[in-house]
Formats: C-alpha cells, structure tokens, sequence
C-alpha cells in the first residue's frame, strides 16, 4: 500500500444548509468505512497565489491512495457525488495528492 493520501476540494456551494443535510453529514459517515478523517473545512480558505474557487474548501486524509480511491469509487459515494455535483454545488476542484515519499 502507498503512504498516506489527502483530498484536497474547493467548491461552489449553491446553499449550505442544504448541502450539509443531503451531502456533507452522509459523506462524514461514509468516510470511517475508508478510514477517511476530515482534517480541515472552511468558506475561509485564504489564497496565498492563484485564483480562488468556491466558497468552501475541505481537507481529507486517508492512510493511503488506494483507500481515497475506494471510497470516491465506491457504490455508498456514487448517489453523494451525484447530489453534489448535479444539484448542490456549481463546479469544484478535487485532488487527490499523495504524502511525500
């Protein structure tokens, strides 16, 4: 297995409420079947070069890249993405990087 892996995401939430009720509180309890942790999430995340996307910006570890993929790949994620990408939000970034060798 690799080394730890982080996800990192900043997205275009449309309105929290609904995106914590039918996304966010689901994925937080999918995420310990894959040994996923939530390290970090905010509306303030601070560009220190670049442009900003998004109103929110999350940090998710996972103890390594095969695990992050099992999770964003699984049949329990599959209906959450799809809320979230087809209803809940306007387009995003999410990466996938590895911890350093």
């Amino acid at each position: 297995m690799s080394k730890e892996a982080y996800i990192i995401a900043q997205i275009q939430v449309k309105d929290f409420k609904t995106y914590f009720e039918k996304y966010a509180l689901k994925f937080k309890e999918l995420l310990p079947k894959f040994q996923g942790e939530v390290l970090s999430s905010t509306t303030k995340a601070e560009v220190i070069e670049g442009n900003n996307f998004g109103n929110w910006t999350v940090l998710i570890k996972f103890p390594s890249k095969e695990q992050a993929y099992a999770c964003i790949n699984s049949e329990e994620y599959a209906p959450l993405a799809e809320v979230r990408i087809n209803e809940l939000t306007n387009g995003g970034n999410v990466f996938l990087i590895p911890a350093m060798e």
